[in-house]
């Protein structure tokens, strides 16, 4: 369990307003799951901690995201829709090597 630091919240860039408990967003009849993006190093074992947390998480390597990693980080993109997704959110933004959490926007 990782120590509480509301700090951590600061770096989580997504409007909670708009999500329900399941972690959906939208109108009863069409609800959707919101994706983010975070960088971390291109380290394996960062990696490893970070897909420990979030283990629907996925490894863009080689693409810089909206977020704009650098050709030394690797970009993650992740899902809201999985139980507590905010306590998942909130313990990635407390790893040191996240600077931020942005919500991904499809083109």
């Amino acid at each position: 369990m990782v120590k509480e630091n509301p700090a951590a919240w600061k770096k989580i860039r997504l409007d909670f307003k708009n999500l329900d408990a399941e972690g959906l967003s939208g109108k009863q009849d069409g609800k959707v799951a919101v994706n983010y993006e975070f960088c971390i190093p291109d380290d394996p074992k960062k990696w490893k901690e970070v897909h420990r947390i979030d283990p629907g998480a996925t490894r863009q390597i080689g693409s810089r995201g909206r977020i704009g990693c650098t050709e030394h980080q690797w970009l993650v993109i992740g899902s809201t829709h999985q139980n507590n997704y905010q306590r998942i959110l909130f313990e990635l933004a407390s790893l040191p090597y996240v600077e931020r959490i942005e919500q991904t926007f499809w083109e």
